[in-house]
């Protein structure tokens, strides 16, 4: 999608940022309303997402001064990336549902974001997903990359400049009423907006157009069934009103119902798959990355998000009676079909 920006319906704005990550784009929306504007989402601190995040909100006539509230949906760096410089310039009120404000100052806030910082989560990583068979991570490029640099693309509010919404909350954003809902899934505190007046969904990366987020198991810490939590957050916008989804990778699309309903299917047909493959033989996670995502493991981050979303599958079939767990005498967890 090319980069830019565009207003989807009358005072919503569509800045399309780009990233350095294999989806290239993502979406963030601005707001704007008598008093000001709020922005969903913050994108990421790199020159060129500055530039063209600066020539979207000129082109929308914005003035950093008047944002007077910013809404993170996620912790996922490419959503918070400017979020403190932002919300310095402003003052604006930052929203965020407490699971994921938690998880984005543990791995984002000042002095986490260097190249010790990034050890540490290559080598936690490293001792969760060595037991399902994965290969050592080495550390990425941008580990390597100075203090400064780093700070300066991913920087987030301290936590004293949070507020916290739960699920249900409605609050008001230049002049507008918008109820947060919780969908954990993609990552476990992760909100959509929904404005009743007309049936806006500002979705991020719940719902999204052509392809289905991520929903993986990266850790210990993350909730314990991540698809599970991500099929009941499916189910809890299926019916909504909504007019218009507002995606945070791809362009806004319609029919939510339906495309509720391909995502449920996609995940279903998944876990037929995995069960087909132990049905031959009980295999560990990453065994199974390979024989489901083949050539597409393509580096360290494609093979740790491909097993992390078959350890989600992995642990939803176990929780429903479909698979079980089994230990070998080197420390590997094998899954065996039921």
């Amino acid at each position: 999608m090319t980069p830019g920006a565009q207003e989807v319906v009358s005072g919503v704005w569509k800045i399309t940022v780009p990233i350095p990550f294999p989806l290239r784009t993502v979406n963030v929306y601005a707001l704007v309303g008598r008093d000001g504007w709020a922005l969903v989402d913050a994108a990421m601190g790199t020159p060129e997402a500055r530039a063209v995040l600066t020539e979207g909100l000129e082109r929308a006539g914005l003035q950093l001064r008047e944002l007077r509230a910013l809404v993170l949906s996620h912790h996922h760096p490419d959503h918070v990336g400017l979020s403190a410089e932002l919300q310095e310039q402003s003052g604006a009120t930052v929203y965020m549902h407490p699971i994921d404000a938690a998880i984005m100052q543990a791995m984002w806030r000042d002095g986490q974001s260097d190249r010790s910082g990034h050890q540490r989560s290559f080598a936690l990583a490293n001792q969760f997903f060595r037991p399902h068979g994965m290969p050592p991570l080495e550390p990425t490029v941008s580990s390597q990359l100075p203090p400064e640099v780093m700070n300066f693309v991913i920087r987030v509010p301290p936590a004293e400049a949070i507020t916290h919404v739960e699920d249900g909350a409605e609050i008001t954003l230049v002049g507008e009423r918008y109820r947060v809902i919780w969908t954990p899934g993609h990552s476990d505190g992760h909100i959509v907006l929904f404005r009743e007046r007309d049936g806006l969904l500002l979705a991020a990366d719940h719902v999204l157009p052509r392809i289905t987020p991520n929903i993986g198991l990266y850790s210990e810490y993350n909730r314990a069934n991540p698809l599970g939590d991500y099929i009941q957050s499916l189910e809890k916008v299926r019916h909504l009103p909504a007019s218009l989804v507002l995606p945070g990778h791809g362009e806004p699309f319609r029919h939510l119902a339906r495309r509720v309903r391909e995502l449920i299917r996609h995940h279903a047909q998944r876990e037929l798959e995995i069960l087909s493959l132990l049905g031959r033989r009980p295999q560990h996670a990453y065994q199974l990355a390979e024989q489901v995502f083949g050539s597409r493991l393509k580096n360290d981050e494609s093979r740790r998000m491909a097993v992390a979303e078959i350890l989600s599958h992995l642990e939803h079939l176990r929780l429903g009676g479909y698979v079980r767990q089994e230990r070998t005498d080197d420390g590997l967890i094998l899954y065996a079909a039921v």
